[in-house]
Formats: structure tokens, C-alpha cells, sequence
């Protein structure tokens, strides 16, 4: 019997430059709360464990009941205006096109929160990915593995051989955790250098880079 092939990918920073619009939302939500705004490369370095953690960064506080409403108002102004700039990167759409021509199965898991993951991948890449997965209550986020056993159980993926693709070391571990095998990109939300140090062995810098990985490591 043929094994499935299977690619996962991250959102933000590997198939989307959502940074613009992440940093407006979080600055509108700061501001609003009497926070001092912040730079995009602040918000850049924030990114990676869900919205909650990157309020709480960019506030440095600790209070739940200030982070919660600083999450709600966030929320409620991203929702309104996430697709003001975001676009996928570019070739993205011909690699997911690509994968799928090759019977691959592609997959989405994002710590974004499953709303919003939801209608940005709707909106870009139509229903070309198998499966999406946002960030959702009851099932820890990356880098934890649950999230990764939820969706092998959901979508009856076999857990061997699979490939794991994002841009942070947040990705890297989760990848790590779950026995995965990874491909950093560098054009995301972390530079090369971080991705070197949390141990990814092989960083693409560019989509034809990244396809040449993919084809060698799915030929095995």
C-alpha cells in the first residue's frame, strides 16, 4: 500500500505576510488601553504563540482581566481589518498547487485563533489545503503536540514521514515535538540566525528553494 505523503504548513510569515495588518490591530488595541504602541519589528518578534502571548509581550503585563479585554478589542478590530495588506508570498499558491499535483496531502496549523485562520486561508487559497486549523479553546497550541494528534485523529493522517513548514522557532519545535521533519523559511518573521540556533537543519530562502527540499525529501 502507498504511503501518504503529507506537508503541514504555518500561516503567518509562510504562507502569508500578515505582519502589517497584526501590528495595526495590536497597536489600535494598545492604544486603546492607554499601552504605549509599538514597532513592526517589535510585533514581528512577538509573533508565534497566539494572540494572547503577543499582547502580553507587547504590554508586559501580566493582569488577566486587562490582557482579556486587550485580546477582545484586538480581536474585534483584526477581524474588521486583516486582509488590509496580508497577502500570500509570493509562488506560495503555485507550491501548494504543486504538492497537490503529487497526491500530497497539505495541511494548515496555526496558533492564529481558528476564526480568523479560517477565513484568511478561505480568502487566499480557497479550499486547496485538506485540512485548516486554527488555535482553539481545550487544545494547547504549538509547540505543545496536541494540536498535531488532533488533526492526524481528525483527518486519519498516518504520523510517519510527514513535513513540517514554518519560519520560527516555535514551528521548529513543535516539529521536534511531534517527530516531524522540518524546513524553515527566512522569509517570514524570524531570521536565519534564529532559525540556525533552534536547530533547524534545512532553511529555504526561497520558494524554489523550498520546493527543491520538498521534492528531495519526499522522494524518500
Amino acid at each position: 500500500m502507498k504511503m501518504q505523503k503529507t506537508v503541514m504548513f504555518d500561516l503567518d510569515g509562510t504562507v502569508l505576510d500578515t505582519l502589517p495588518d497584526l501590528a495595526l490591530s495590536a497597536n489600535y488595541a494598545l492604544k486603546s488601553l492607554g499601552f504605549p504602541e509599538q514597532t513592526t519589528e517589535q510585533v514581528r518578534m512577538a509573533i508565534g504563540h497566539g494572540i494572547r502571548n503577543l499582547l502580553r509581550d507587547l504590554m508586559k503585563c501580566e493582569d488577566v482581566e486587562i490582557l482579556e479585554k486587550c485580546r477582545s478589542i484586538f480581536q474585534e478590530y483584526y477581524n474588521k481589518n486583516k486582509a488590509l495588506t496580508t497577502r500570500p508570498y509570493s509562488g506560495i499558491l503555485e507550491l501548494l498547487k504543486y504538492l497537490k499535483s503529487k497526491d500530497c496531502k497539505i495541511i494548515l496549523i496555526s496558533n492564529k485563533y481558528d476564526g480568523a485562520t479560517q477565513e484568511l486561508v478561505t480568502q487566499f487559497f480557497g479550499d486547496i489545503f485538506d485540512g485548516v486549523y486554527g488555535s482553539r479553546d481545550g487544545i494547547a497550541p504549538k509547540p505543545d503536540r496536541a494540536i498535531f494528534d488532533f488533526v492526524c485523529e481528525k483527518d486519519a493522517i498516518e504520523k510517519d514521514n510527514i513535513i513540517y513548514i514554518g519560519d520560527s522557532e516555535v514551528d521548529c519545535e513543535f516539529a521536534r515535538n511531534c517527530n516531524m521533519r522540518f524546513i524553515g523559511v527566512s522569509w517570514g518573521f524570524r531570521k536565519r540566525e534564529q532559525l540556525e540556533q533552534c536547530g533547524a537543519e534545512r532553511i529555504a530562502d526561497s520558494v524554489k528553494e523550498l520546493k527543491k527540499y520538498l521534492d528531495i525529501m519526499l522522494a524518500r
